[in-house]
Formats: C-alpha cells, sequence, structure tokens
C-alpha cells in the first residue's frame, strides 16, 4: 500500500516531516531519504535544521504545504532534489540547476581544490591567468575557481547552448564575469576560438554506453546523456581530443587537470605520457578512488 500524499491542510513542521520522509523511504534508505527531506524543508521553510528542531510544532502555511505537495509528487517520480529544487550546492555556492545540465558532485569540488592548491603553488601566484573549463555545464568549476582565486580569467566551454545559458545565469546570480563560449571539442575546426591558457580544467564525460544498464534510474532519467555517456568505441576520446587541444593552446608549464572514471586512469596517464605531457599526477577522492590526474606541459 503506498503512502498518501501530503495534503494542503494546516500540518505542523514535525508532521510534515515525518510524512515526508516515510513517502521517500519507499525508493531511498532511510540515511538519503532524511537528507532530502532536510534539504526540501530548509528550501520551503528558510529554516535551518537547528531552527526547524526548535520549531517542530509550528504550523506551515497553506502555501508552503501546496508547494511541497508538489515537490512530493515530483521526489516520488524519482526526480533528482537539485532539479526539484532548481538548485544543488557547490563549494559553497547555491547554482541553478536544469535537466541540461549535470548535478555537481562532491568529487568535482576535490576537483577544484586541486586546482586552486596547485595555482597557490606556482612562483607567478596571483598575476593574472587565463583558465578554460571544458564541458562546463553549469559553470560550477569555473565559478568556483573564480571565486577562490578572483585574480583569474576563466572561460567555461560546452557544447551544449543550453548549458551554457544555465551558466550564464549562475555567473549573473553569483555576479562573476567568466566568459562562456560554445565549443565541440571533438571537432578541431571549433579549436580556433580557444586563446591560449595557463590551465586548462575538464569533467568531460567518461562512461561508456555499455556501462549504461548499471546506473541508477533517477541519475539515467534525468540527467543529460551528452555529458555522461562516450558515444564511441573509444572510451577515452574526450581525454586525448582535450589534451591535443592542450598542446596546441597551454602556454609553457601550464597546467591540465582531468576528473577521470578510475577505471580508466592507466590508460589515461600512458596517453598523456604519450604525449609528452610531464610530472603526470593521480590523486584519490575522499572514497579512495583514483578520480582526478594533472599534469604539465612543457614546450
Amino acid at each position: 500500500m503506498g503512502i498518501p500524499p501530503i495534503e494542503p491542510v494546516q500540518m505542523t513542521l514535525k508532521e510534515i516531516k515525518q510524512q515526508l520522509r516515510k513517502s521517500l523511504s519507499v525508493y531511498y534508505d532511510l540515511r538519503e531519504a532524511t537528507s532530502i527531506t532536510d534539504i526540501v524543508l530548509e528550501s520551503i521553510t528558510g529554516l535551518s535544521r537547528v531552527d526547524r528542531l526548535l520549531h517542530d510544532n509550528a504550523p506551515l502555511s497553506i502555501e508552503q504545504i501546496v508547494k511541497l505537495k508538489d515537490y512530493q509528487e515530483k521526489l516520488l517520480n524519482r526526480t533528482p532534489v537539485q532539479y526539484v529544487l532548481g538548485k544543488a550546492h557547490f563549494a559553497g555556492m547555491d547554482l541553478f540547476v536544469d535537466s541540461h545540465v549535470l548535478i555537481p558532485r562532491p568529487e568535482t569540488e576535490e576537483l577544484v581544490e586541486w586546482v586552486v592548491q596547485s595555482e597557490k603553488e606556482r612562483p607567478h601566484h596571483s598575476t593574472v591567468q587565463d583558465v578554460l573549463d571544458i564541458g562546463t555545464g553549469s559553470g560550477c568549476i569555473a565559478l568556483a575557481l573564480m571565486r577562490k582565486l578572483p585574480f583569474l580569467r576563466v572561460t567555461g566551454a560546452d557544447i551544449s547552448l543550453n548549458a551554457l545559458e544555465v551558466a550564464r545565469k549562475n555567473a549573473g546570480k553569483l555576479g562573476l564575469k567568466a566568459d562562456f563560449i560554445h565549443l565541440d571539442v571533438l571537432d578541431e575546426a571549433d579549436w580556433a576560438a580557444v586563446s591560449n591558457q595557463d590551465i586548462i580544467v575538464s569533467n568531460p564525460p567518461y562512461i561508456h554506453l555499455k556501462e549504461k544498464s548499471e546506473m541508477v534510474s533517477h541519475v539515467l532519467d534525468f540527467e543529460p546523456h551528452q555529458a555522461l555517456f562516450v558515444n564511441d568505441p573509444d572510451v577515452l576520446i574526450f581525454y586525448r581530443k582535450i589534451a591535443d587541444l592542450a598542446v596546441k593552446k597551454l602556454r609553457d608549464g601550464g597546467m591540465l587537470f582531468f576528473e577521470i572514471n578510475p577505471f580508466y586512469v592507466g590508460q589515461l596517464v600512458e596517453m598523456l605520457k604519450i604525449k609528452q605531457f610531464a610530472s603526470v599526477e593521480i590523486k584519490r577522492d575522499l572514497q579512495g578512488k583514483e578520480r582526478m590526474v594533472k599534469c604539465l606541459f612543457k614546450k
């Protein structure tokens, strides 16, 4: 028997939390159902978790409950909570997201931190540097780098015009003057639009179509396949093309960063060494997976 939906009658925060969490537990484990419930209630009420606990007997307005009912219906359709609310938290920013862009992941925040740390260690740190984020999506990497290192001159590139609109919206919302350009990195004719860079960073598609059947439905059904899957026999096609672009566009001593599928790290490192990149370094994410690669370009 299904869980009854939230109805537009006056209910307390405590009652709403219990009912929403119970309904979500049909599809999610208790921990994730609780997390989603907390995210939704904070968005609806504007109250922190502590404040909600202190006022758990406070009633919600009919308007809030109507909105909550709409959210519940979408969540029970397995729509990711970030798409339901139209926002995702990333590196201290609340970004607008919709189905045209991937939901930013915690491991991508780790990639941003590695870029920031590496830039701070360079001898010319705090001078103007040009950075290109390929496959920018929501703009999460590009905008996080601009916030953390304001002297950077950042360009985000994507093949999706809809994604570029999302990225520009986020830049405007945050008051950041990033540039965003249309780029099909697999088409070398498009490379003429790219200027010389000091850093190139990318989280490109790295899931082969043969892995599609192993993915959870709330990712497979809602997130953009163009940003997820490699529709080519060569699963590293995007990495090869971006590395070739980097050879042409990186200045001497420039850095190239990738987020990578852990299954293909060895192949990627071998490819980068063949293309004469130096100091190839692998970094594990907080889950212990080999998730990031950095290398230097020397002319």
